[in-house]
């Protein structure tokens, strides 16, 4: 882990972001999987999946964005969560509720010298998180729930609804979103979020009950950030709330908050795009997650190589693409998948030069060109 840290005192300036989500893993198709969880999607259970919960946090630069290591992983079962931060996890806590444990443990590492500002999409727009946060003096940007409640200027009033009133605000930059050119814009006002929390308990019988609590009020910023396309349509938009200090301007929140994809762009590569997460035949948990961990890994691996434009490494960069046999979209130069394929196709033919004398080799390709009918 030590690299780690000098990959995180290396490329951040003053904050290292760090991206928590969840990711379900689909095993709906391998019955021999242990502790699989069944997930109900709908009353009448025509539609379920089955699998493991995967729980991530990844760190990323405050510079450009760019994913510099995965800080913190999770996988939870039926019957046990396997982590690499703690070994008891409650398996009866939720998300929000691991994820206060989680952050604490980032914010005890002493390897880490930056300020920690935790990103969070839609699900934890949750008061008692906030006020978790705000106790500790822990910074987040949280995307906020259209429907949920804010105080601001003596009214109660919905997020969406108050982003309705706030026009468009200043311009930050033009982004690619979704294959589509867009600008984004930014403003923003000081609200108060003082709705009651809830607590779980749990009955003498073991039920769990909801205990309403009453609390301070918390001081946050609300940060309406839009996409917006060349003939002035809102693509996206997207409510914030977050207590970084005003000397970190909106517009550069908005930018931190637009670079939360980078999580998904992850979980991508561990499952559709890279290493086939979702295939991997292990039976036992445990060995699932220590062969994820190795991935992940590897995924620091190609982040550093897709980030080093050093003039040697260009040169590997086109070797990998060349070896990995896809297609990169014009304009970019490389992709982490990409990569990822050249480099195991690399480190396989690295294996067959140790394995077989070139010669051997050689004389092979030209035994089949001769089965195909291609050798002159």
């Amino acid at each position: 882990m030590d690299e780690a840290f000098k990959l995180i005192e290396d490329g951040c300036d003053e904050y290292l972001l760090a991206i928590h989500d969840w990711s379900h893993l689909d095993y709906k198709n391998q019955e021999k999987k242990k502790e699989c969880i069944q997930t109900r999607h709908s009353k009448n259970q025509k539609r379920y999946s089955i699998g493991y919960d995967l729980q991530s946090t990844l760190a990323i630069s405050d510079k450009e964005g760019q994913p510099i290591v995965p800080l913190v992983q999770n996988l939870k079962t039926r019957e046990h969560t396997y982590s690499t931060y703690k070994e008891d996890i409650d398996q009866n806590a939720t998300h929000l509720e691991e994820l206060q444990l989680r952050a604490r443990y980032i914010r005890n590492i002493q390897s880490i010298k930056k300020h920690i500002v935790d990103i969070i999409d839609r699900e934890a727009d949750s008061i008692a998180l906030m006020r978790y946060y705000s106790a500790h003096h822990y910074s987040f940007l949280i995307r906020g729930n259209d429907r949920s409640k804010v105080h601001y200027r003596g009214e109660d009033i919905s997020q969406k609804e108050l982003a309705r009133r706030m026009d468009r605000g200043e311009y930050v930059k033009k982004i690619s979103y979704k294959n589509k050119e867009v600008y984004i814009y930014v403003n923003e006002v000081d609200i108060l979020i003082t709705r009651d929390t809830y607590q779980r308990t749990r009955n003498a019988d073991g039920t769990l009950k909801r205990k309403k609590v009453k609390g301070e009020a918390i001081p946050v910023r609300f940060i309406v950030e839009r996409l917006i396309d060349k003939e002035g349509e809102v693509v996206a938009s997207w409510l914030l709330l977050s207590n970084v200090p005003n000397s970190v301007s909106s517009e550069r929140i908005a930018l931190w908050y637009y670079w939360r994809w980078k999580i998904e762009s992850y979980f991508k590569l561990l499952k559709s795009s890279g290493f086939n997460l979702e295939q991997w035949q292990q039976k036992d948990p445990l060995a699932l997650f220590k062969r994820l961990l190795i991935a992940s890994y590897a995924c620091v691996l190609v982040w550093k190589i897709e980030q080093d434009n050093t003039q040697r490494m260009q040169k590997i960069k086109k070797i990998l693409i060349k070896l990995s046999g896809r297609l990169i979209e014009r304009g970019k130069a490389s992709t982490s998948s990409a990569l990822l394929a050249g480099l195991w196709n690399y480190f396989s033919a690295m294996d067959l030069l140790q394995m077989y004398e070139l010669d051997e080799l050689l004389s092979i390709r030209d035994e089949l060109k001769d089965v195909m009918g291609l050798r002159v």
